[in-house]
């Protein structure tokens, strides 16, 4: 964090009263990274989430299996094939893993907006 974020929160917490000070003070700071990541599982998108939580591994035990039989055969098309079988799947791995970063990341900014949301109705609130 810069000093002029910091400045800025600073601000921000002298136009504050106490209790408004009270409240923020527990969305102030973020959730740690495994409650970020076991966040993802509620909400309405919860069950997708799992279901691709759980095709993961699945995919890299495929990428595993694919990748040693790969390097077991002879036959350089046969290679190729379990090869091409595990470049598929580790593609796969990694697109499920940037579904489930960016549900992450999606339900910081919703945090965020919420907090926002909360200032800006105690600020009409109080006038």
């Amino acid at each position: 964090m810069s000093n002029a974020d910091k400045d800025l929160d600073e601000l921000i917490s002298e136009a504050l009263d106490d209790e408004d000070r009270k409240l923020l003070g527990r969305y102030a700071e973020p959730p740690g990274f495994f409650a970020q990541v076991f966040s993802i599982f509620s909400g309405s998108l919860g069950w997708v989430m799992a279901i691709v939580m759980i095709m993961v591994p699945i995919f890299f035990g495929l990428f595993v299996w694919t990748g040693w039989n790969f390097f077991q055969q002879a036959d350089v098309i046969m290679a190729l094939r379990w090869g091409l079988g595990s470049l598929a799947s580790l593609q796969i791995i990694l697109f499920l893993r940037g579904i489930l970063l960016q549900q992450v990341m999606t339900n910081q900014v919703l945090r965020e907006v919420k907090r926002m949301e909360l200032q800006m109705l105690k600020y009409q609130h109080r006038e």
